[in-house]
């Protein structure tokens, strides 16, 4: 039988220092510490702290008994280990830009990657693209990325409605994240005013069916948007818990039929990559609402996408 952790981040293995002990952490002002962590190491050395947290975390996956999962990859450094470790599943070449001045080289960047490993896809191992978050992407990057994706029939991750920080953006422009892109990103792009899924819906992003991680910070009509479009979601609720971002409505994705999935996130977030850890923290979180089967469930079935 398949055992699938369908979210994680392996080259971020290196920063399980940031990963918030049970007590919880804002999503954030973590993910601008993970950030600057992560832009102040470049270099030979980066490679190195990148390539050992694959290898150990593909060791991880294996003793766990994992055979499928989907990763997130910004430096490439998963790409090879992957597609020679035995397991299925699909790589996502990261793709982000706040500023319309990015935008090609952010673009052209991840065509490279994709095209350069696209080529040496085996294995039961596939190559995709992630766009990041509503809030990490430029619009114009956004039509531009979603273009690229279906042109190449690639497959499509993005990380949606994790936290409530990015709902009162998308929805009111207030909150945490809208302090940031104003003050301190110099206000790249306006909030959508709409939920964060509903963008994704107006963008087309939803019309090419992609795996949404996360997806906790939703309303009954945005399981219905997601439904309606075919697409599945990945569920985190350790990491979700961790980085205060609320309780998935997990009940509301399986009354209307949507393909879900579970993942672990990366060691930054999580305190592993067991999935099996995964489902007992699932378990706790959606008990008297969700049964243990229907949990467990998520986690015996292989990758649709």
């Amino acid at each position: 039988m398949p055992l699938t952790n369908a979210h994680t981040h392996l080259e971020l293995g290196w920063l399980n220092e940031v990963c918030p002990d049970e007590n919880g952490r804002d999503f954030l002002p973590w993910l601008i510490d993970l950030t600057e962590r992560w832009n102040k190491m470049a270099g030979c050395y980066a490679q190195v702290l990148y390539h050992k947290a694959v290898e150990s975390a593909i060791q991880s996956l294996h003793d766990a008994g994992v055979t499928h999962l989907t990763d997130i990859s910004a430096t490439a450094a998963s790409m090879k280990p992957l597609l020679e470790s035995g397991l299925q599943g699909v790589i996502y070449v990261e793709l982000l830009g706040y500023h319309s001045t990015e935008i090609d080289r952010r673009l052209n960047m991840a065509r490279y990657l994709v095209n350069e490993w696209r080529a040496q896809e085996r294995g039961g191992m596939r190559i995709g693209l992630t766009l990041h978050t509503p809030f990490t992407v430029h619009p114009a990057l956004w039509k531009r990325g979603l273009e690229f994706a279906r042109a190449e029939a690639l497959p499509l991750c993005i990380h949606v409605a994790e936290s409530p920080a990015e709902y009162d953006w998308a929805l009111h422009n207030r909150g945490p994240i809208a302090d940031y892109l104003n003050d301190l990103m110099g206000m790249p792009f306006a909030s959508p005013r709409k939920t964060p899924v509903q963008y994704l819906e107006d963008l087309g992003a939803l019309e090419l069916k992609p795996l949404l991680i996360h997806g906790v910070q939703v309303d009954e009509e945005d399981v219905k948007r997601i439904a309606a479009s075919g697409s599945s979601v990945v569920h985190c609720p350790r990491s979700n818990q961790r980085l205060r971002c609320g309780r998935m409505p997990l009940e509301l994705y399986l009354k209307h039929d949507v393909p879900v999935y579970l993942g672990t996130d990366s060691l930054a977030s999580a305190p592993s990559l067991d999935i099996r850890e995964e489902v007992e923290d699932a378990v706790a979180l959606h008990d008297g609402i969700v049964s243990r089967e229907s949990i467990e469930a998520l986690v015996n079935k292989p990758l649709g996408i």
